[in-house]
């Protein structure tokens, strides 16, 4: 994700979700450095956007974490 400035995502499509919908989300960027869980959420949906106009219309959940782990 470039908007993030990271390779480190992983997106997986719902279990239950035969339309490939709805996905989760797990994200390491040095950019959540100093962020609150919110804040890096609302970074990642900003990353996302254009996505969720289209096929993806809900992320069920979302893990964002620092490159240490944090």
């Amino acid at each position: 994700m470039a908007a993030l400035e990271t390779d480190d995502v992983k997106v997986i499509g719902a279990y239950d979700d035969p339309n490939g919908s709805h996905i989760s989300i797990e994200v390491k960027s040095a950019l959540f450095e100093g962020k609150r869980p919110v804040q890096r959420q609302q970074l990642v949906y900003k990353a996302l956007w254009e996505e969720l106009q289209g096929p993806v219309h809900a992320v069920d959940s979302m893990i964002c974490k620092t490159p240490d782990g944090k």
